[in-house]
């Protein structure tokens, strides 16, 4: 989970070390490529999630450099209230630094295992918000590749955030994509099987699979045998609750249709009546149009970020931008060079500082109520994109990240220091302790009804390594569900060859 926290904000102000200008405390969790933080900025108090990942890690791992500075560029052009954002990245000369939006909640997947099966108006809800966000990157040709509950933010007024764009990829008109990644139980058939695909239609499946846990609270595909789950996958044999409304079993059967040229997309999802009976939120007004007039003297910096998802060398781009007809190049363009990391800084100032030329609207209105505490800091200086800091801060700097480094790893409890976090065994699954009780708290003060009979029978995709009993498949590949892309996938394809 990236971006996400738990309690009041005021429970868990961050107090520990200072690096550019924000306050580092707690930690909010784990990836693959490194820790998530609770930060406070400190010109204006905002809590942010910030993501660390070390350097040397990524020098080490061209690959997965690859794989983040793609995440990074793809969150860079969406801002949508149901997508997690990217505030900002800036670098020191050892680490570097993901500036998120903090969502002070919890996984989708963790309210499930706690309520069980939603009734239908509240699934509906979660559903209408993931696809206004997931309509939102489709239109900007971005797929995700990994959505599940574990990758779906809820904050304490139900606010859905898209998460964890690590495997995302853009997916052109006309072409196909063919890396088999993410995670067994949301990846649709053409991607368990090999075949070449339109990332856009798998997520729809993904999608489908999501809302059958929501209104059933078990998956619709699972087996104790990976080889078996990933082959009812290909298949798409399923079981429907005769209790399920009608309505809800139409779309789930739409959107869990194995042939993708068949299943339904986002705008027969949206007309459908199921969707279309409770009431949506406000639509959020996306301005996402084909700009005809050349840009001349493009940012050096936005292109290094449109050469990064593939269109091209920057010297093609800069051609191409030039010409006087639309082109999708140009679109990316501009979408890209919004993002706040473009901005010009203040005078002597860094993103990581930030003025009120380039803060998000909802941190200007806290830009006077300063209130740092102590720590050690390190200034950061000049951005263009991302930023660096001066050689004369090295001894602060190693100070500061020895000290955030030396953290325990996962979601722990404490004010700036890191301490063990007690957990809460809830439908089989360990969750921490203090995300129990906020998801009793959300769930009670919202009115909302869980249904005791629905026992959730959902499992976390990085616990089914412990879960997996197929043979012949490579225990490393097992461990590396949530990092490298084709390890599921590539020592399985045999099987379906042969089947």
């Amino acid at each position: 989970m990236e971006g996400g926290g738990s309690k009041t904000e005021t429970e868990h102000r961050p107090s520990g070390p200072q690096v550019g200008g924000y306050i580092f405390g707690k930690t909010l969790g784990q990836g693959a490529t490194g820790k998530v933080k609770l930060a406070k900025h400190i010109a204006t108090g905002q809590l942010v999630a910030i993501k660390i990942v070390r350097k040397d890690y990524l020098d080490r791992k061209p690959n997965i450099k690859q794989k983040l500075q793609k995440e990074i560029t793809v969150m860079k052009l969406c801002d949508h209230p149901n997508v997690l954002k990217l505030y900002d990245v800036f670098e020191l000369d050892t680490h570097l630094f993901l500036v998120m939006e903090y969502v002070n909640g919890c996984e989708l997947f963790e309210y499930l295992v706690k309520r069980g099966r939603l009734e239908p108006k509240d699934a509906l809800e979660f559903f209408q918000q993931i696809i206004n966000g997931l309509e939102y990157c489709h239109k900007r040709l971005i797929c995700h590749r990994d959505l599940k509950p574990e990758n779906i933010l809820l904050d304490q007024k139900f606010n859905v955030k898209i998460a964890d764009f690590g495997m995302t990829s853009l997916n052109p008109p006309g072409s196909l994509l063919e890396t088999s990644c993410g995670s067994p139980h949301y990846a649709a058939p053409e991607v368990v099987s090999g075949d070449l695909y339109n990332g856009l239609e798998a997520d729809i499946w993904s999608c489908g699979v999501i809302l059958y846990a929501m209104l059933t609270g078990r998956l619709p595909f699972d087996d104790e045998n990976i080889h078996r789950l990933l082959a009812k996958v290909q298949r798409g044999v399923y079981h429907l609750p005769s209790d399920m409304n009608a309505e809800c079993k139409s779309l789930v059967r739409a959107m869990l249709t194995v042939d993708p040229s068949k299943r339904i997309s986002i705008e027969g999802i949206k007309r459908h009546s199921w969707f279309q009976s409770g009431s949506s939120t406000t639509p959020h007004v996306d301005d996402f149009s084909e700009p005809i007039d050349p840009i001349l003297n493009p940012n050096p910096e936005v292109l290094k970020g449109l050469v990064t998802l593939g269109w091209g060398s920057a010297e093609q781009l800069t051609e191409t931008l030039s010409k006087t007809e639309p082109n999708l190049e140009k679109v990316f363009y501009i979408q890209l060079s919004r993002h706040l990391s473009f901005k010009p800084k203040g005078v002597g100032g860094s993103s990581a500082e930030g003025t009120n030329g380039w803060l998000p609207d909802e941190w200007k209105s806290k830009k006077n109520e300063r209130n740092p505490r102590g720590g050690v800091e390190v200034d950061a200086a000049k951005s263009s994109g991302e930023t660096s800091v001066n050689n004369e801060t090295v001894a602060q700097v190693t100070d500061a990240m020895e000290s955030l480094s030396a953290a325990p790893s996962a979601c722990e409890e404490g004010e700036g220091g890191d301490g063990g976090a007690e957990t809460v065994n809830i439908g089989g699954t360990a969750v921490p302790a203090h995300v129990a009780q906020m998801l009793s708290a959300m769930a009670d003060g919202a009115s909302r009804v869980s249904i005791p009979q629905s026992k959730s029978q959902l499992i976390r995709q990085t616990q089914l390594a412990r879960r997996a009993k197929a043979d012949h498949i490579d225990e490393t590949a097992l461990h590396n569900v949530s990092g490298d892309e084709k390890s599921w996938f590539g020592s399985l394809r045999t099987v379906f060859r042969n089947h």
